[in-house]
């Protein structure tokens, strides 16, 4: 269910907002749902990682990567591919700790 509704709440956020909005819906859903500290991480990075992905591949194939190639090119990444990953990691990551910072600051409040 907190899968859910990360993903449900984070892309109607960043839809209005910019990217750093995930993260603080992570933060706030792991804050008053999250059964511990593993789960809150894990439910946070999976859920941000796939939202992340299918934007990513969404947009991919809107514009028949060609945004992404440039943005690989400015990077020195050699594929397309790998900066789709690269982004798709960092996403689950910085949301994973928002979520488990989400646990840990309601284990502190109670």
């Amino acid at each position: 269910m907190l899968y859910v509704l990360i993903i449900l709440f984070s892309a109607i956020a960043q839809y209005f907002g910019p990217w750093w909005l995930m993260p603080i819906v992570c933060f706030v859903l792991c804050l008053w749902k999250a059964d511990a500290a593993l789960k809150a991480f894990g439910v946070a990075f999976f859920a941000a990682a796939t939202l992340w992905l299918g934007y990513a591949s969404y947009q991919h194939f809107v514009n028949e990567g060609l945004i992404g190639q440039k943005v690989a090119d400015i990077f020195k990444i050699p594929n397309v591919l790998v900066l789709v990953v690269i982004t798709t990691l960092i996403g689950g990551i910085v949301s994973g700790f928002a979520g488990m910072a989400g646990y840990y600051c309601r284990r502190a409040l109670a």
